[in-house]
């Protein structure tokens, strides 16, 4: 009979340490610009959000609902490392795009609508 280890603490939390490559799509970068591309695509390191960096973003937007997806992004994005303002300045399919990564990445399932 083989015996089942259970996880150690270490274990339990390694994933939040975690940084991932993510490559963000011409399309994204520069929509309209179809014939302009970058030959590679170009990548961004984010990590996954914990459930203490969540609570503080809840307590941060409390007063500001738009800020949850900003701060999301301020908070997961490695590299390059951006202001709020610089987040603030990003368009909105680049905004959305970023937010679908960090949920996935973060284990959050996709939005029910």
């Amino acid at each position: 009979m083989t015996s089942i280890e259970p996880l150690s603490a270490d274990e339990l939390l390694a994933g939040a340490a975690l940084v991932f490559d993510v490559a963000v799509p011409p399309q994204v970068l520069r929509p309209g610009s179809e014939g302009d591309r970058p030959p590679e695509p170009l990548v961004v390191q984010l990590r996954p959000l914990t459930i203490g960096t969540f609570q503080l973003i809840m307590k941060a937007s409390r007063q500001e609902a738009g800020l949850i997806p900003l701060l999301m992004i301020k908070e997961s994005l490695v590299r390059p490392q951006l202001s709020l303002d610089q987040v603030r300045a990003m368009p909105l399919g680049m905004v959305n795009f970023f937010i679908g990564q960090i949920r996935h990445l973060s284990g959050l399932e996709e939005k029910k609508t």
